[in-house]
């Protein structure tokens, strides 16, 4: 077995390489095990021998004590010396037994101590001088010594430390014996217990070793037989033996070899042999391997096939002769790499088609940013030749000015692999320099554990001239900056005026009523009184209005401020009721006030809340005579659930028209001219009220019947700070449009904050055959462009909180939004800034609805393409084509899925438009689809492209004129004509207005190198 594919297949068992250490290990435990055991019991031993020896010294020391005392007693007796000869031997004896106490007193654990050898001094000492006593003559005096029992109590103390001692030996001794007898149980049950276990590791060892070379046999077997290349052996007489199941069936699939394996010996074609006959003599003679040697075959049942194999041969291990007698052959089937390869390049050259069909100047790049190829339009742009600009020669082709900032920006763009973007001047082949938009995005692999996002492998960028585009916004920001000085003037002018008509307002008011208190003193003063109230009164309107005016250039500019607070509602209503109560008694009106208990308290602001109601308030006592006005409130809660409150201003006054409502809130208009010469005001009440409604997060709304009076309605959160989902009726659902619209004329995104802007432009995109989602501000907008993706944008541009502007130019910073169109539609005209701004058109409201279609058509997409080829690569390709056209594009395989598809019907259903049928197909399947079509009058309008592969019998083709548009060859390279023929459809299709017909002839009786 080679050794690699031992490694890998023993690599699950590698834990089983450790069995036979552990079991020498536990061998080496079990012996030390043993050694230890038997060390231990020999110094043991010697131990429990020294006690006992100990044990026998002290036996002897008192027996040698006693025969001192025998002696001692005898000599007292007789007085005669021999009788102290026992004497003199018992003290040697002692002497004797004494040392060799001494020297076992560390190997029989006893502790090296004096006091037997002091009690034996003592003892003798006693002796010693009774005899004394003795040969002195003195018997009395002796004997005294002896019947003081001063020397028995002398010899109960040597016999009680002899036994002590003797204890001690003893214990000793028994300790060390039951301690030798434990410690040797467990050390040789340990050196038992490891050496049957090694002996058991080893067996198990051995086991599974034979287990696993078993199963490395058998996966080797199986991956052999089972592997996914021909693997085989070939003789010098090109017979094949020894084959593998993948080479069986490439010989049989290739070559039409049938019995190859063991037992057989099939000779290979003589059309194979000669391809291979060289370099299989180079292996067998020269001994070396030879690899990716190239083979085409034939099968002998189907020679119109071409099989393309790629062959290794390597020598095997030479005979006892030394001569090498045949080769292993492995043999790969690269006909379908070789098609996919081809096919690949094929669409590598459509892309150059599409790319150099571009009117924008197209590159591409490697990853490190070098150019490795431009398009046709960059070429003629600027005269030069790819040598030329080949890798960074492009530089030389920037403005001095801007060269090094923009290769600094490529090159930063490179290194953090982000999108780029920017704009600069390039110079033309006239030497003139235009100014162009670059951008350039990462060509990634599929994303894998080092590279998340996918590694990048090149770059691709266009160049789009803005020069007009540029003009135009510097054009735009003269302009703008113009505005601005003028809004500027405006505002100080505004600013300087208030003050100096407040002032002399304010003396006018002041010194009217100051001369009314005077004129009410004199006689005969009452006429002039009324005059000084009427001055006064003038005075208090034209402040009411210069007030007015200023409110308005507050909320123009965006600079009216809230202060909001917390506060009661019934005290905000008792106070706005004795405001107007003199309004109301002056035209003899009755005010009624609805106030539910327990309202509670608001956070808003108080004071323009209460001026939106005095003004509504006011409003309706103007236009009542004797009537009755009435002060509804009620609580509750909105349809996303946010607390709010609702102010009804009912009166029973004139009433309006529905064409004196629709221009109610506008600034500086009433009803119409006769209720301003009757009524009087300016028209800037309502216009100031709805605005504050609008600033306090709420809404107004009026419901009115002529010659019956009018009710206004104003709707606030009873708390500012309170945020949730805009009210459904504003809401547009964030779910993607039915597929059906999406493959339809496209969807269209309307924002507009006006309910009746977005109502009527929706009216007319649904009629015009577009799919809609509206928007009522500009997050909204942003938001469901992010999700929905739309074909366009109809973009308002008076919004409040984000205004149009700021939507467009956030559409056009977000890389994945900017290239949808953006057409402005307003009441101001500011076209020249839309355009500078990326809008790619600008509508004026009133919209006129010819010149929308007219800007619609050109984003209309082409529509439904249904693709019949059997081969699966090949409706790959033709769907890449057909998408980067516009097409919505469906598939089929055969004429009969084609049919069923074209039958079907539904609401989410979308018409087959366009049908490319590859002919003559399988057993001629294509062509009886065209037939098919062209016999059903539903689907006469649905236009059919032919594309011929193959050889296509010239019956068949003339069968086909009349019946499709064209017959285009399938492998055409590049695919322009195709690619022609597809732009006219979609012209025509855009062309055709939804109330018009199609085309009258969906066909035309070409062909275009249909047959090769």
């Amino acid at each position: 077995m080679p050794e690699p594919i031992r490694a890998s297949l023993f690599t699950p068992a590698r834990r089983w390489l450790r069995i036979p250490v552990l079991a020498a290990a536990l061998a080496v435990v079990a012996v030390l095990a043993g050694a230890v055991a038997t060390a231990l019991n020999d110094r043991d031993g010697d131990a429990v021998a020294a006690g006992n020896e100990a044990v026998v010294a002290l036996e002897g020391v008192l027996s040698a004590m006693k025969d001192v005392e025998t002696g001692q007693r005898g000599y007292l007796l007789v007085g005669r010396e021999e009788y102290l000869d026992p004497f003199r031997a018992g003290v040697a004896a002692v002497e004797e037994r004494m040392a060799v106490l001494e020297a076992l007193r560390g190997p029989a654990g006893l502790p090296p101590e004096t006091r037997l050898r002091e009690l034996i001094a003592r003892r003798e000492e006693l002796a010693e001088r009774s005899i004394a006593l003795r040969r002195t003559g003195d018997a009395e005096a002796a004997r005294g010594v002896v019947e003081s029992e001063e020397g028995r109590v002398a010899m109960d103390a040597v016999r009680a430390e002899v036994g002590r001692l003797q204890d001690q030996a003893r214990q000793r001794v028994e300790a060390l014996n039951q301690l030798s007898t434990t410690r040797g149980l467990w050390l040789w049950g340990l050196a038992l217990g490891a050496a049957l276990l090694a002996c058991a590791l080893l067996g198990r060892y051995a086991m599974v070793r034979r287990q696993l070379e078993r199963r490395a046999n058998a996966l080797l077997d199986a991956v052999m037989t089972n592997a996914p290349v021909g693997l085989g052996f070939v003789g010098r007489d090109m017979v094949i033996t020894s084959a593998n199941r993948a080479l069986i069936e490439i010989g049989e699939r290739s070559m039409g070899l049938e019995g190859v394996g063991p037992g057989a010996a099939p000779v290979l074609p003589d059309a194979v042999r000669s391809q291979i006959a060289p370099r299989l003599r180079a292996v067998l003679d020269g001994g070396k391997a030879q690899s990716d040697v190239d083979v085409e075959t034939f099968p002998p049942d189907r020679p119109e096939e071409r099989h393309q194999l790629l062959v290794t041969l390597f020598p095997v291990a030479p005979g006892e002769d030394g001569r090498v007698e045949g080769a292993g052959i492995i043999l790969m089937d690269v006909t379908r790499r070789r098609r996919a390869e081809e096919r690949l390049r094929r669409s590598e050259a459509r892309f150059r088609t599409l790319a150099n069909s571009l009117p924008q100047l197209a590159w591409q790049a490697d990853a490190k940013g070098e150019i490795e190829w431009y398009n046709r339009r960059w070429y003629e742009f600027t005269g030069t030749d790819f040598e030329t600009v080949k890798g960074s020669g492009w530089l030389a082709l920037q403005h001095p000015d801007h060269a090094e900032r923009v290769e600094a920006g490529f090159r930063a763009a490179i290194a953090a692999g982000e999108p780029w973007q920017d704009s600069f001047p390039l110079r033309g082949a006239d030497g003139q320099y235009r100014w162009f938009l670059s951008r350039a995005v990462p060509i990634r692999d599929e994303p894998d554990a080092f590279h998340p996002k996918g590694a990048i492998t090149g770059w691709f960028g266009t160049n789009t001239d803005v020069t007009e585009l540029r003009e135009a916004e510097e054009e735009a920001t003269l302009a703008r900056e113009a505005a601005e000085d003028a809004n500027r003037a405006k505002s100080q002018f505004i600013a300087n005026m208030s003050h100096e008509l407040r002032t002399p307002l304010s003396a006018v008011i002041g010194y009217s009523e100051m001369l009314e208190e005077e004129a009410g003193d004199l006689e005969g003063g009452e006429a002039l009184t009324k005059d000084l109230q009427k001055i006064g009164a003038n005075a208090r309107h034209l402040l009411s209005l210069i007030n007015d005016v200023l409110d308005l250039s507050k909320i123009e500019a965006g600079r009216m401020e809230t202060h909001p607070e917390e506060f009661a509602v019934d005290a905000l209503v008792s106070e706005t009721v004795s405001t107007v109560q003199a309004l109301m008694a002056r035209k003899a009106n009755t005010l009624e006030v609805q106030l539910p208990e327990g309202v509670g308290t608001m956070h808003s602001d108080q004071v323009k809340l209460r001026q939106c109601l005095i003004n509504l308030l006011s409003n309706a006592s103007k236009f009542t005579e004797g009537g009755r006005v009435t002060l509804s409130v009620e609580t509750g809660r909105d349809r996303m659930g946010r607390r709010e409150i609702a102010f009804h201003v009912t009166d029973t006054g004139i009433g309006m028209s529905q064409e004196q409502i629709s221009r109610l809130f506008t600034r500086f208009t009433q009803a119409d001219s006769s209720t301003t010469r009757r009524f009087g005001g300016t028209g800037l009440g309502l216009a100031i009220t709805k605005a504050f409604c609008t600033l306090l997060g709420g809404d107004i709304a009026v419901e009115s019947v002529e010659g019956r009076g009018t009710r206004f309605t104003i709707r606030m959160p009873m708390d500012m700070r309170e945020t949730g989902p805009e009210p459904e009726a504003e809401r547009t659902e964030a779910a993607p449009a039915d597929p059906a619209e999406h493959l339809g004329a496209g969807l269209v995104l309307v924002v507009d904050d006006d309910p009746a802007s977005r109502e009527l432009l929706s009216r007319f995109v649904l009629r015009d055959g577009f799919a809609v989602r509206t928007a009522h501000d500009g997050e909204e907008g942003l938001r469901l462009a992010k999700q929905l993706r739309p074909t366009a944008i109809l973009l308002d541009v008076m919004m409040p909180r984000m205004d149009g502007w700021s939507v467009l130019t956030a559409l056009k910073a977000d890389p994945e939004l900017a290239e949808i169109p953006v057409v402005m539609v307003s009441i101001v005209q500011e076209r020249a800034l839309a355009v500078s701004l990326g809008a790619a058109d600008y509508l004026i409201k009133p919209v006129q609805w010819h010149r929308l279609r007219r800007v619609l058509d050109r984003y209309r997409a082409p529509g439904v393409a249904l693709l019949v080829d059997a081969e699966a690569e090949a409706r790959l390709e033709l769907r890449r084509l057909l998408e980067s056209e516009g097409w919505a594009v469906e598939e089929a395989d055969g004429a009969e899925q084609a049919l069923a598809r074209l039958g079907a019907t539904g609401a989410a259903v979308p018409p087959v438009g366009l049908v490319l049928v590859a002919v003559p197909g399988p057993e001629g399947d294509g062509l009886t689809l065209v037939h098919e079509i062209r016999q059903r009058d539903a689907w006469k309008d649905i236009q059919v492209i032919a594309l011929a592969g193959g050889e296509v019998p010239p019956a068949a083709l003339e069968a086909l004129r009349g019946q499709v548009r064209r017959v285009l060859p399938a492998g055409g390279e590049p695919p322009e004509a195709l690619l022609r023929e597809l732009r006219r459809i979609s012209a025509s299709r855009s062309a055709a207005t939804p109330g018009n017909p199609p085309p009258s002839s969906p066909f035309q009786p070409e062909t275009e190198n249909a047959a090769p």
